[in-house]
């Protein structure tokens, strides 16, 4: 687990990343299809989409990370984080692989949904949103102490520890970046 300091200098690094990356591309290739949607028939994802939901994630892990500070029970926790209309599993680590590919669906269908709604936002627009999400997550960071940093946290992917939710967002951003990358490379 990080420790605050690593968590810190983790996300300081990935806004510097984040906001050099997108203000670097130029409009056509902000405008570019890059990656396809997870959502089978929706529009392909360009770099713009990415950041919003760059925006849009970065704002969940925050809503998750606060109702885990209160004490909030793991099937409160995950309902978070689960689709409204999809049961909750009795063991994350034995869901099946349709079950899987449902989840990853009806997630999907939510980070389309976030996309559509931000679609025609500028560029400007898309920044200062992830600037003031990311301002959220270090101000949150700061109210948690260094014992709740080791507190653990369900997911649909396993139990994470709070502080590894924090740092995750870097990973997250780089892994967008990365897509990102491949897909202009692709289409270049």
């Amino acid at each position: 687990m990080p420790t605050r300091v690593e968590i810190l200098d983790t996300l300081a690094a990935s806004q510097t990343q984040v906001t050099a990356f997108f203000q670097g591309l130029s409009p056509e290739d902000m405008e570019r299809p890059v990656t396809a949607s997870g959502v089978p028939g929706a529009a392909p994802w360009r770099a713009q989409d990415h950041l919003a939901h760059l925006v849009q994630n970065e704002r969940a892990i925050q809503h998750v990370l606060r109702r885990t500070l209160a004490g909030a029970t793991r099937d409160v926790l995950l309902r978070l984080q689960y689709p409204a209309e999809m049961p909750l599993p009795g063991n994350l680590d034995t869901l099946t692989p349709e079950e899987v590919e449902r989840l990853v669906l009806a997630v999907a269908q939510i980070n389309q949904t976030y996309v559509n709604a931000h679609h025609d936002d500028s560029l400007e627009m898309l920044i200062a949103a992830f600037l003031a999400a990311r301002q959220a997550t270090l101000d949150l960071l700061h109210q948690v102490t260094a014992e709740q940093l080791a507190t653990l946290v369900p997911t649909p992917i396993g139990a994470v520890s709070v502080g590894d939710l924090f740092a995750g967002r870097a990973e997250h951003a780089a892994s967008h970046i990365n897509s990102i990358e491949e897909g202009l490379r692709q289409d270049g």
